[in-house]
């Protein structure tokens, strides 16, 4: 997405936009050297829930404060996570699956892409929904974790809504729920935790476009008004939902809203669950 949006961003300013993956600490060694940038307009970061506000709970010192030393450009979208199971397993919806549950107790086993990762905490708000039933097996890779549940080894996992498009389609794995309020444009056949009666299951990984503070306003009006332009676009607008992620787009203003809600909505989920980073 970074890339995509990259391209089309310096076609309309006129500037080749270089994209430098800087992975490490769930994120936070990225955001920090973004943080640390020039505010002249020339560094701006892409980024997402985790790094945005999960770490914040996770980390003892993330080393940047997303609200203080960075300045919101625009929302790009976001992807929920899902509950999937295997094609074989006895729950086939997520009333039985929480039934299940009760049932066998800490027995059933849920899959994650590591502690703090957007399936572990969308695996806590269904443990604590149910009474702390669930025993939670961190993974280093997805694909770890989906070839555990393919083999039998675990009994669930929740990815976001892209990494299980293929699955569903090859008949190996069954979603039985999205945790958003709305339908998946890529699953539209699943419904949703809102719908189902959990409003309160909602997990997804919201990606943002970010300036250090500081950048003049001028720029940062600029670069949102581009954004948004490339996010109306019906080619990508397409493209973006191609990859399971619906599109938001609006005023910078958005992007800070967003912040103050989730910032303190995953450290009250982070806490309950008792999951630390370092």
């Amino acid at each position: 997405m970074a890339r995509l949006l990259a391209e089309e961003i310096g076609k309309r300013i006129g500037q080749s936009i270089i994209v430098q993956n800087r992975p490490g600490a769930g994120g936070n060694i990225g955001m920090a050297q973004a943080a640390r940038s020039r505010p002249d307009g020339y560094t701006l970061v892409i980024s997402w829930t985790g790094p945005l506000a999960t770490n914040l709970a996770l980390y003892r010192d993330v080393g940047y404060d997303p609200r203080r030393d960075l300045a919101p450009v625009g929302m790009v979208g976001c992807t929920p996570n899902v509950l999937a199971v295997s094609a074989t397993s006895p729950a086939r919806d997520l009333s039985l699956f929480m039934e299940g549950t009760r049932d066998r107790g800490s027995q059933v086993s849920y899959g994650t892409t590591g502690v703090g990762s957007s399936w572990h905490i969308a695996g806590e708000m269904v443990n604590l929904r149910i009474g702390n039933r669930l025993t939670h097996v961190p993974y280093t890779t997805p694909s770890a974790a989906l070839s555990d549940l393919l083999g039998g080894r675990l009994d669930a996992i929740f990815p976001v809504v892209p990494m299980t498009v293929p699955h569903v389609q090859a008949g190996t794995i069954r979603v039985l729920a999205v945790f958003s309020e709305r339908r998946s444009s890529v699953l539209p056949e699943v419904p949703t935790t809102a719908e189902l009666g959990h409003p309160e299951l909602v997990s997804e990984t919201c990606f943002a476009l970010l300036a250090p503070n500081g950048t003049p306003a001028t720029l940062i009006e600029r670069l949102n008004l581009e954004l948004n332009a490339i996010l109306a676009e019906p080619d990508m607008r397409a493209r973006i939902e191609a990859m399971g992620v619906s599109v938001s787009g609006g005023p910078p203003a958005d992007l800070s809203r967003y912040l103050e809600r989730e910032i303190p909505r995953q450290a009250e989920i982070v806490a309950a669950s008792g999951a630390k980073a370092d």
